[in-house]
């Protein structure tokens, strides 16, 4: 044999003992080396199989779903993105406790009695970035605790990895689901509507950029911060758990429910619906409840506050806010009821300066500062009570000739009438007291507010006012 057909033999021969060397062992990972070299925002979908289920959860539009029933009945629900996050950070943070080599692998310590060669366990993770694909699969517990043997894409090189991914990944497909009831945001909600009883009852509420109103059954203000504890007791609500797929509405009071609650986020299209059934027997606290944004009936506890809501309960008990800087002139018509007699202070802004200057009645300078004392104490009454605004209720509590204060805006100075760019901000009267309480309305509200009777004493304006009137 010739030289050059020596130095063939050797370089086959060479390449032959680097096929047997490496092969089976591109996918080995030092100990120091993530295992994975995962990107979880990369990952738009995972399988979990255990035995012969599978458990399959897609991000659909940036939110993550998971798919519930049969490949033949499946329907999707909002999956529980924080579980989600635990099992992606847990997995791509993995680092081998011990590795394996295919030569390491025989007698005992084989990929059969380690349970890898037909593995009842795995998770798959698919890129949405490049569309490639890692899948882990888990065999039996190592020697110590919390540790697990897996397999990489099916490699033939083992790791010793810790198992707190297992505990994650592997549960009934029901834990997966969101815990919230819905993903509402209570700060973007801007309409409810609450429905109970078989009457119909309706209790509507909008928001406006002052605030919350009520516009159903009555209208009125509505006290922001009772709207907004109550809102979201409803929207952070928890299911306790979910009825099998497919359970019958009607059989939990579902068909013809006795509450229902509607409520409109800003920016959505259409508005999220809970219908609340029937108390749990031997829990009537908790209630079965559905929600239109996600499929099936569940268990939701603690429920018995939040639906003895009433409109008393969420309106306010104190004027609808309004801002003083907004404000160019004040008109006071005080009823005096000693004589009968009307007086009439008009209040406007002093050009170039903040302070107010009497006309009317009276005449003189305010302060600024004592203008707005008195403007906060109207502000901040609180009403102990409401009465509907009948004409039977306006007469007796004297608001047929009130006491009245006007707010109002001075639109344009260019106008040939007066009065004519003027725009009236908000108008107060009150009534005569009656057994210690005086009667208020604002505006045309359908609705009376009753303030202790020393309010009436803010109906005749600062108290400078009345000193001016006596010069």
């Amino acid at each position: 044999m010739s030289w050059k057909g020596t130095l063939a033999l050797l370089l086959l021969a060479a390449a032959a003992l680097g096929i047997l060397l490496f092969s089976g062992r591109s996918h080995t990972r030092s100990a120091s080396e993530s295992l994975l070299n995962l990107r979880p925002s990369d990952v738009t979908k995972i399988t979990s199989r255990e035995g012969g289920g599978e458990i399959v959860l897609n991000k659909q539009n940036g939110t993550w779903m998971v798919v519930l029933g049969s490949p033949y009945n499946a329907s999707s629900d909002r999956a529980d993105a924080r579980l989600i996050r635990s099992i992606l950070d847990q997995t791509a943070g993995i680092t081998p406790l011990d590795i394996l080599k295919p030569s390491d692998l025989k007698g005992n310590v084989s990929i059969e009695s380690l349970d890898l060669k037909m593995p009842k366990r795995a998770l798959t993770f698919f890129d949405g970035v490049d569309g490639t694909s890692r899948t882990l699969a888990f065999g039996i517990e190592g020697a110590a605790k919390d540790q697990i043997y897996a397999r990489l894409d099916g490699g033939k090189t083992v790791y010793l990895i810790p198992s707190d991914v297992v505990e994650s990944a592997f549960r009934p497909v029901e834990e997966f689901r969101d815990p919230r009831l819905t993903s509402l945001d209570p700060d973007r909600l801007e309409s409810i509507n609450f429905t109970k009883g078989s009457a119909f009852q309706c209790l509507s509420l909008q928001k406006e950029d002052s605030g919350w109103n009520l516009t159903s059954p009555m209208t009125s203000r509505a006290n922001d911060k009772a709207v907004a504890d109550w809102a979201k007791s409803f929207v952070s609500t928890k299911v306790d758990h979910w009825m099998p797929v497919g359970t019958d509405p009607g059989t939990f009071g579902m068909d013809s429910a006795a509450i229902v609650i509607s409520a409109h986020e800003s920016g959505s299209k259409s508005p999220v619906t809970i219908t609340i059934g029937s108390a749990v027997a031997g829990s009537p606290e908790s209630h079965y409840v559905s929600c239109s944004d996600r499929p099936g009936i569940c268990i939701v506890p603690g429920l018995a506050r939040l639906l003895e809501i009433t409109p008393s309960t969420l309106r306010s008990r104190q004027p609808k806010p309004l801002r003083l800087d907004a404000v160019d002139k004040i008109e006071i018509h005080s009823q005096e009821q000693t004589n009968n007699q009307e007086t009439m202070v008009i209040l406007s802004r002093k050009k170039g300066s903040d302070d107010w200057e009497i006309a009317g009645s009276g005449t003189g300078t305010l302060a600024a500062a004592q203008v707005s004392t008195w403007f906060e104490k109207l502000q901040s009454l609180t009403a102990s009570n409401f009465e509907p605004s009948t004409p039977e209720n306006l007469e007796s509590a004297g608001l047929t000739h009130p006491s009245v204060i006007r707010f109002i805006a001075q639109l344009s100075e260019n106008t040939a009438e007066e009065a004519a760019g003027n725009l009236i901000l908000a108008e107060y009267a009150f009534g005569t007291p009656r057994n210690g309480v005086v009667s208020f309305r604002e505006g045309t509200s359908s609705d009376l507010l009753i303030f202790q009777e020393n309010a009436l004493e803010l109906a005749r304006g600062p108290s400078a006012v009345s000193e001016a009137l006596k010069r």
